[in-house]
């Protein structure tokens, strides 16, 4: 997907938005959800994955927390690509978990769509393949979970600054604790408005 594609003109997600109207974003999450068959819960966040589910890009570290994060309020969208370990995994998780856990066809369309309805991307890696999923999902007002990376800065409520929830690299209970206080800031619709608009301004 090219750099230069955001919100405000892209003709394939069901609601334009931009950083102005970001309200605008849930009209895209509703619209999916009844789509691709997941309950729709303004209050429920819902995170996606996608890049490739590989060994490079460290899919073992979301692996090693799913139970955590299942029990979690929050429902998962991913694109249905990768090796085959991870694509049986993921696909058992879904079948086992259908309300909260949806895999979609990986294609352009379908990938705009999810950047366009989801509240925060996880990113277990620092490849390639993650490093473009984290910066096109930001230009949507995706929030990364991400490791440190020169793009990024994390979230302090006090300043209220910061465009991301950082974690410690290669470290599954980092990952995790730094996803549920991502999920903690959620509940604070006009906090989490402004780490919106703090990603979407990032280049």
């Amino acid at each position: 997907m090219p750099n230069t594609i955001t919100p405000a003109y892209d003709n394939k997600i069901y609601q334009k938005y931009s950083k102005n109207m970001i309200q605008n974003k849930e009209k895209n999450k509703i619209a999916f959800c009844q789509d691709f068959d997941l309950p729709y819960d303004k209050k429920i966040p819902l995170l996606c994955i996608t890049f490739p589910l590989t060994e490079k890009n460290n899919i073992s570290i979301i692996q090693d927390v799913m139970n955590g994060i299942l029990e979690q309020p929050v429902q998962i969208i991913l694109m249905g690509i990768g090796t085959q370990k991870y694509q049986d995994y993921f696909t058992e998780l879904a079948e086992k978990n259908h309300k909260q856990v949806a895999i979609v066809p990986d294609n352009d369309e379908n990938k705009r769509k999810v950047y366009a309805a989801s509240n925060i991307i996880l990113i277990p890696a620092d490849s390639t393949e993650c490093m473009k999923e984290a910066k096109n999902a930001m230009q949507y007002g995706v929030i990364p979970i991400i490791s440190e990376q020169d793009f990024v800065k994390d979230y302090n409520a006090v300043q209220e600054a910061g465009n991301a929830f950082v974690y410690s690299k290669d470290s599954p209970w980092s990952f995790f604790a730094t996803l549920v206080r991502a999920l903690e800031n959620f509940k604070f619709p006009y906090d989490w408005k402004n780490i919106q608009i703090n990603a979407m301004e990032e280049e």
